[in-house]
Order: structure tokens, then sequence, then C-alpha cells
């Protein structure tokens, strides 16, 4: 899974292969005093959560936070060298291994002599203790800028986002040995600027420029591709797939919605953009059997509907909250994950984790 706030506490972490000295501090709603610190967060871009901890990539920190999803303790911030971390956007971790993106996402990038190889990586971890296991950037891995990253079956699928015409614009990924299984180009099964990734055991559904792909999971192939006028698909970005439904976050200004799929045979559902939703520039959503929530992004059209969560009832979309008290913190809220009783939202420099039953402040952490 993947998506994070607020109590004070500090915690000591000694330094080691891939770790630094650092510390902690966050606050909850009944702490009556704070701490500062040097952040761990540092532009947080990706999360992902597994068991008993959350792993955080931090796009301008080029690291990993590592922390305790019972009770936010740090327990490690990753950045050795050899790890080869640079401008992290995408992470996923599955059993005892965690990948993370490293992209080419930064000024200068298409220029002349810009080293384009040299940034273009996923990195693997050790789930227990933060060692790299191994980089992966064979040139023929075909990784021209990775971003999202999900794991499907055994298999690891990486979107070179925004890619189009004859460039590759989905790397599939031995999971057990980082080995190159198949590139699928852009101008394959409507692989058109891709933007983001969900998967089950079975299924890929990667939502590109004005339509989502589904492959099977197991051998690449193509399911279906889904593009019909009705389905409302404008601009779609995040995808979250649970259960019998998949639900895609289309972002375009003017136009914000939830297209709602069935998972079985991609016919639609609904699309959701009532407008007592506040819908505003959605580019995180995720969901689980009894709820879909999604992020409204700051800066949009309307800044009276920006730095919030919108959630919905999964069983007919209608509205159940919008969550924006001025005590979780959201500002310029992007990637958000489901976990257990728990909801992570990654913010501009912190992580907000909120109660899925109502909502409320668990901490923030920053």
């Amino acid at each position: 899974m993947i998506s994070a706030r607020y109590r004070t506490d500090l915690v000591r972490i000694v330094s080691a292969a891939g770790l630094i000295v650092a510390t902690l501090s966050f606050i909850s709603p009944n702490a009556s005093a704070t701490t500062t610190s040097t952040p761990y967060f540092r532009s947080p871009d990706a999360i992902a959560v597994s068991g008993s901890h959350a792993w955080v990539a931090n796009l301008l920190g080029n690291s990993v936070t590592e922390f305790n999803v019972s009770d936010g303790a740090l327990v490690r911030v990753i950045n050795a060298k050899a790890d080869e971390f640079h401008r992290p956007t995408g992470i996923a971790v599955s059993g005892s291994h965690v990948w993370v993106t490293n992209s080419n996402e930064e000024l200068g990038m298409g220029t002349t002599g810009y080293p384009l190889a040299k940034y273009s990586s996923v990195t693997e971890l050790n789930a227990s203790n933060g060692s790299l296991v191994r980089v992966i950037s064979a040139k023929a891995d075909k990784l021209l800028q990775p971003g999202p990253i999900a794991i499907g079956g055994a298999h690891v699928w990486v979107v070179n986002a925004n890619s189009g015409g004859a460039m590759n614009a989905l790397i599939e990924l031995n999971a057990s040995n980082g080995s190159l299984v198949r590139v699928f180009k852009a101008t394959t099964d409507g692989l058109n600027g891709p933007l983001g990734i969900s998967t089950s055991d079975s299924h890929v559904w990667v939502t590109c420029f004005n339509s989502i792909t589904e492959l099977n999971a197991r051998n690449g192939s193509l399911v279906r591709i889904i593009n019909a006028k009705a389905d409302g698909l404008i601009a779609p970005d995040g995808i979250a797939a649970g259960g019998q439904h998949v639900w895609i976050a289309n972002i375009r200004q003017g136009k914000n919605s939830i297209t709602e799929l069935n998972a079985s045979n991609g016919s639609l559902v609904r699309v959701i953009s009532a407008k007592a939703d506040r819908f505003n520039g959605l580019l995180g959503i995720t969901a689980n059997s009894s709820n879909v929530w999604v992020t409204n992004g700051n800066g949009y059209e309307n800044g009276t509907n920006t730095n919030s969560i919108t959630q919905l009832n999964a069983s007919n979309g209608s509205l159940v909250r919008v969550i924006s008290a001025k005590a979780d913190r959201i500002y310029g809220p992007t990637a958000i994950v489901v976990s257990g009783s728990t909801l992570w939202v990654l913010n501009t420099n912190s992580v907000t984790e909120l109660k899925t039953s109502d909502g409320t402040l668990v901490r923030v952490f920053k």
C-alpha cells in the first residue's frame, strides 16, 4: 500500500550503513508541548505502507524515511551513497523488499549532454533493515523517467512518466531478482502518456492521456483499453483498485471528477462530480471496501476548495465528508493511502495521519 503526522517525541538514530543520526519531531492533538528538529521530510512525493512500517520517498531530500505506523516513531532515514537516490518519485513495498524509482525530473532534462542514463534507475532495499539489495539501471531496462511503481504478483511495474510516441512507457521487472521481463512502448496497448498505476494479483491498470489500459499481471497481455466517452476520462491521473471496483481521479481543471469502473469487465459504474464533493486538483486517490478518499491539492482553480481530503462511500459514490480542519495541517496534499484503520496523507513537507472511521486527526509528522 501507499501514503502518514503530530505529537511531541524524540527518537535518536545511530549512524550505520544507510542510516544517519536523526531526530523525529511530531505533534499529536493532545500534546502540550512541541519540539523542533531538522525535518526528515523534504518534499515527500510517495509513500508505501506494509505491516507495521511505512516508507516515504523524499523528492528533494534524495532519501527514504521509514517510520513505525503504530506510534510514528522514526525507524531510519535511508540515504547511503550506494543507494543512488536521485529525486525519488515512486515507492512500493511487497514482502521483504522496498522499491524506489529515481527520476530525471530536474532542470536541464532534455538538453544537450544531460546524462539521462545516469539518473534513471530503481533502487531495491531490504525492508527489514534498509540495506541496499540492488540498483536496477541496465541500459536494456529502458528506464527513462521512472515515476509511479507498483507490485503485481511476482512482478514490479514501473511507469516512465509522460512518455509518448515511440518512447518506452511501461517497464516490467522480475520482483525476485530485478531482471527485465518486458518493455511496453507508448505505441503499444494504448500506453500513451502514462501517469498512474494500480495493481492486483492478476491485473494492472495504467492511466494514460484520456484512457485506461488494463493488462494481465501474469503475462503482460492486453486485457482492454477503456476510453468510452461516457467514462468521463479527462486527464486521468491517480488510480486505485479495490475489490470489485477501480476508481480514477480526473484532474483536468474545470472538470475534476472520479470515474468508477467495474474491475471485472471495465464497464462504467458512475462518474462522480457533485459540487458538494469539492473536488479540486485531484492528485491522489486510495480506497478500501467501504470508502474512497481523494486529495484536493493546493493552488488549483478555487482556493476555497484546496488543501482538503474528500471521502466518498464506495458503494454508491455519495459524499461522506470533506476533511479540512486547520489542525490536520493538510497543505498541498498529493499522495494518499489507506492501511487498516489509518489514512496517510503526504503534504508539501509533512505527513498527516487520520482515522478512517471518522476522518479525525491522529498526528502530523514533519
